[in-house]
């Protein structure tokens, strides 16, 4: 998977990147602290998703959100400190999949960000990823485990564990 990241804070930038390397360990970080450099990277890189800032330092987010939605389908999540129901709705009517302001709980964000991945690429909860390796098997969006075909049940911490584990 590759990831387009276009925020004009690096902190941001290095969080965000952190919560998809944790999640994805081999997504491909593509970053950009400008709205000209990051569809300039879109347009010669691609990108599976776009984690994009309203507040750019050359041009305006939205305007970077209409750029890349005007030749893409690429899901776009908008990522700002803007949270005035205005600059929501406009967001999404310009074309982005989900708006989330800053600051933003990471597991949050990382689970709306595998459900605009999975809804972009038409997946069912049955297509989802599943580790199976023959005595175990694990489907990450039911969040069942089965070992020799038995369900087996988990606490949370232990199911975490798990998911952090598993090398799929």
């Amino acid at each position: 998977m590759k990831v387009l990241l276009v925020d004009d804070d690096p902190d941001i930038l290095e969080v965000v990147s952190l919560c998809f390397e944790i999640r994805w360990p081999d997504a491909i970080i593509l970053k950009a602290q400008d709205g000209t450099t990051g569809i300039d990277l879109f347009e010669k890189q691609g990108a599976d998703i776009v984690i994009l800032d309203l507040g750019l330092p050359d041009i305006d987010g939205l305007e970077v959100c209409k750029t890349l939605r005007s030749s893409s389908n690429v899901p776009i999540i908008i990522l700002t400190v803007r949270d005035q129901p205005k600059d929501i709705v406009r967001g999404l009517e310009i074309g982005a999949d989900d708006y989330i302001t800053k600051p933003f709980d990471q597991l949050e964000f990382l689970a709306r960000a595998q459900a605009v991945l999975r809804r972009s690429q038409g997946l069912t909860d049955q297509d989802e990823a599943v580790f199976d390796n023959g005595e175990l098997a694990i489907n990450f969006t039911l969040r069942e485990v089965r070992l020799r075909g038995e369900v087996v049940k988990l606490t949370p911490t232990e199911y975490n564990l798990l998911y952090h584990w598993c090398p799929c």
